[in-house]
């Protein structure tokens, strides 16, 4: 199925005037002098426009972002509560650029560190949070590194703040869904405004530098950095009625470029595309389909994954079912028993998806037979 959904996103990048190869083909907005962007719609998977993405480039703060991805994980799993307290470490309590202000040796609770973490990137609340998660930071590092390749990102941290790192737009948008993804990522991510009070009551105001997060409608992630060399960058996810768009973007002249790039790719893809959901994983795309030679009479097929389709507006497809009229048993829920081809208009595949039964079958034996044909006769 995951082969299915691969050839799913091929086809449609292939067909559609919409989507454009990755490489220097201009996007369908004003790029603002940023310097490589990249859009991707989540249900489908599909990239509609990109231009330099795969080039690795400089991005600022955003180089924290596999760190942050690890400690989300890490308490996603129970690793890490947000009720535990952090015990500041000097070397947390020593990082530079975007932070929480805390100090060696405070102790803090979890939620507030996170808190910071999502919202500004706070250098400080990350490194802290990596060595209550994982026990040191060299632990974090190997977790990351090997999440890193997981995620098919081409790069490797020397320590858990390195920012000599290079990422491209692609990179940035692979990290994006990820913690999109974490549900502790996604408590704060929505958070424009807010502060953390320190034991010594203290306050650090946060604010995000997520402007999408104040104006645009559906926006709820992800994060932005910026340095003198790497320009100003982010990555930025909206959803509207179930549908989402993701953007990452490096290199803007300012904030307010950034901004506008971020929510002209976005409105871009709500304007001009539509997702459609195909399938849900488990759930019946026929009701009944009859079975020979089975304990079971007939038998209801669907997905093993979700599916979805994008499509420009007003195109439309249909359905083209290959499969038997009766299906002989033994059936297995792992075992494709028939196909769905969808279409354009013009009949061009769009995808195809396979199906499967959603229960098992055993094959009849002669006492079943036996009973099915004395049930017969008491009801004559």
């Amino acid at each position: 199925m995951r082969k299915n959904i691969l050839s799913m996103v091929l086809a449609l990048f292939l067909l559609f005037p919409g989507a454009r190869a990755l490489g220097t083909e201009a996007l369908p907005v004003d790029m603002g002098g940023a310097k490589a962007a990249i859009l991707l719609e989540r249900g489908s998977g599909q990239i509609v426009a990109a231009q330099d993405a795969e080039t690795k480039m400089e991005v600022g703060g955003l180089t924290r972002l596999p760190a942050l991805l690890a400690v989300c994980e890490a308490a996603d799993q129970g690793s890490l509560t947000m009720e535990s307290e952090v015990l500041v470490s000097k070397e947390a309590a020593g990082i530079s650029g975007p932070t929480a202000f805390v100090s060696a040796g405070e102790s803090i609770a979890a939620a507030a560190l996170m808190k910071a973490a999502v919202m500004i990137t706070a250098g400080d609340a990350i490194y802290a949070l990596a060595e209550a998660a994982y026990g040191s930071a060299d632990a974090c590092l190997a977790q990351m590194n090997r999440r890193l390749a997981q995620l098919g990102i081409d790069v490797s941290y020397a320590n858990i703040m390195d920012a000599d790192v290079l990422l491209s737009a692609q990179d940035l948008l692979l990290l994006g869904q990820a913690l999109m993804d974490s549900g502790t990522f996604t408590s704060f991510s929505s958070i424009f405004y807010d502060a953390i009070t320190h034991p010594d009551g203290r306050e650090t105001e946060l604010a995000s530098s997520n402007r999408l997060l104040k104006n645009t409608v559906g926006c709820n992630g992800v994060a932005t950095g910026s340095s003198g060399e790497a320009g100003y960058c982010g990555i930025y996810s909206v959803t509207r009625n179930e549908t989402t768009w993701l953007c990452a973007l490096i290199g803007a002249p300012d904030a307010a470029a950034r901004t506008a790039l971020a929510s002209d790719l976005i409105e871009y893809g709500f304007s001009a595309y539509e997702s459609v959901l195909l399938a849900k994983a488990g759930q019946a795309l026929i009701e009944t389909v009859p079975v020979s030679g089975g304990k079971m009479e007939s038998v209801s097929l669907g997905t093993q994954e979700n599916a979805a389709l994008l499509l420009p507006r007003g195109a439309s497809y249909t359905a083209q079912w290959e499969l038997p009229e009766t299906l002989a048993a033994p059936l297995y829920r792992d075992v494709a028993v028939g196909k769905v081809r969808y279409v354009d208009g013009e009949g061009a595949e769009l995808c195809t998806l396979e199906l499967f039964p959603l229960a098992e079958v055993e094959r009849s034996g002669i006492w079943d037979y036996a009973g099915k044909a004395l049930l017969t006769w008491v009801h004559g």
